[in-house]
């Protein structure tokens, strides 16, 4: 493959990433970080208490991604949602971009490696600021990746202003941490494995040191100072948050959208064993690491994808690189360019204009209740009706929504970690009928309930003589208390 080919393809394979990750906005915490960013925007302050809640008003708010929500709102009201959309999409691609150059192989086992890896984060991407979070891991991945590799010292210090940016983005910047750790355990068993004298490590594994104290240091830097860490580190710990929030369960492979992250993993561990190239003892301690907390936890698979999807190019490669149909993908690129190499490479895109004629209708389009399975008709008939009190929702993500959307009307919980664990634990028993209603209810001056129409509350509700039932659709219910 000629270079002028190679280097059109990785455009290729970079402007298909883009309209993957061109995503509606869907995700339900979008709308309280939007409102965060609003209450930053407007009153010049970050948050330090709770303010969007009847239940939790007043107490300590630990607000972290507060940034997140002021880039969310910055935009917004400047340039509007398409724009966001259009945004995140660019930063996920670059996300993968930087993934595929740590790649070695010939450009469409790299580009087809690439292509599976975004198709396996699809749920976990969009308007988001987890975003954030992929986009600074494979920064991270790429500079400890060279600095391993080839020991150069001054790249790797942009970790530490880039952690200090990433713990006001988004609370995973621990995988920051993790991954710097990882790095330096895995550089001494390179050596150990090659037979290189340990000796000559010390002055690299001294800088990581230190640089891994900075990133220790740069969290600090944030409105809530050493409270970033415990509170986030609470949240990790606790077993409410990890048995509650569907994102720290582990992946539920019975679902289509978790086959591409099957097939990973299922693919990458193949090519590991099958490839005449033994993978480095790093190589394996991060892909396992990785593994791990994607199967403990699916929040993390784009963590594990961004490390798999350059093993499974490289030993890909190699592999087939070993087989007699395989050697042509062996070769080195070619340094000469052939009109015929543009025009087909050119070729290539033809299809990506399927895809943008697409984005106008389905991705550039006003949120609906459809898109985004959020009472978007219930809250505009409240406003309508100017029907206003202390709302109850379930799903608890439909207060972020009604926060955003209903100033008005105060939330009783929300898709935020702000809620204390026996509290977050007494809404779970409401919400299945493990708890009566009524006493929580009372107890908080519950006057507005917005619930599926299927839920256990929506049929006792409907049968109490306190309640009488204003709107249903078919996602929604909403209640009032006489």
């Amino acid at each position: 493959m000629s270079k002028s080919l190679r280097t059109v393809f990785e455009m290729y394979v970079f402007a298909y990433v883009f309209l993957f990750s061109s995503r509606p906005v869907t995700d339900p915490d979008f709308w309280f970080h939007l409102k965060t960013g609003e209450y930053i925007n407007q009153n010049g302050i970050i948050p330090r208490t709770e303010l969007f809640s009847f239940t939790h008003y007043g107490k300590l708010w630990v607000a972290h991604g507060w940034l997140s929500g002021a880039i969310f709102y910055s935009i917004y009201s400047r340039l509007g949602l398409n724009f966001l959309i259009f945004l995140f999409a660019i930063l996920s691609a670059l996300a993968f971009w930087i993934t595929l150059k740590r790649s070695n192989s010939h450009p469409f086992i790299g580009g087809l490696a690439t292509v599976l890896g975004i198709w396996a984060v699809l749920p976990t991407i969009g308007v988001r600021p987890r975003v954030f979070t992929m986009l600074l891991a494979s920064v991270f991945l790429a500079l400890l990746n060279r600095y391993a590799r080839q020991g150069e010292g001054r790249a790797v210090w942009w970790l530490v202003p880039l952690m200090g940016l990433w713990a006001n983005l988004h609370g995973g910047f621990w995988i920051g941490l993790g991954l710097i750790i990882l790095t330096i355990i895995g550089i001494p068993l390179d050596a150990w494995a090659t037979g290189v004298q340990m000796r000559s490590l010390w002055p690299r594994l001294r800088t990581l040191g230190l640089v891994l104290f900075g990133c220790l240091l740069a969290p600090l830097l944030n409105p809530y100072g050493h409270r970033l860490y415990t509170f986030t580190l609470g949240v990790l710990l606790s077993p409410v948050f990890q048995g509650a929030v569907t994102d720290w369960l582990s992946p539920d492979f019975h679902e289509s959208q978790v086959l591409p992250l099957a097939l990973l993993i299922l693919l990458t561990i193949a090519v590991l064993v099958f490839s005449p190239k033994r993978p480095r003892p790093s190589e394996l301690l991060l892909f396992l690491a990785t593994l791990y907390a994607t199967l403990k936890a699916q929040r993390n698979l784009t963590i594990f994808v961004l490390v798999a999807v350059p093993l499974l190019a490289d030993y890909l490669q190699s592999w087939l690189a070993s087989t007699s149909f395989g050697k042509p993908l062996g070769k080195a690129p070619s340094s000469t360019s052939s009109r015929g190499a543009i025009l087909l490479s050119m070729l290539l895109l033809l299809p990506l204009a399927v895809f943008v004629l697409k984005l106008k209708s389905t991705i550039y389009a006003a949120p609906t209740q459809e898109m985004t399975s959020l009472p978007v008709k219930a809250v505009e008939y409240l406003k309508e009706k100017q029907i206003t009190g202390n709302t109850f929702t379930y799903p608890n993500i439909w207060g972020g929504y009604v926060l955003w959307a209903l100033p008005s009307n105060p939330v009783y919980i929300d898709g935020r970690d702000v809620y204390a664990e026996d509290f977050v634990k007494e809404y779970l028993e409401v919400i299945t009928g493990l708890r009566d209603w009524r006493g929580p209810f009372n107890h908080y001056g519950v006057q507005v309930v917005i619930v599926t129409t299927k839920s256990v509350l929506a049929r006792e509700l409907k049968d109490s003589s306190d309640w009488h039932e204003v709107f249903r659709d078919n996602l929604a219910v909403v209640f009032r208390r006489r």
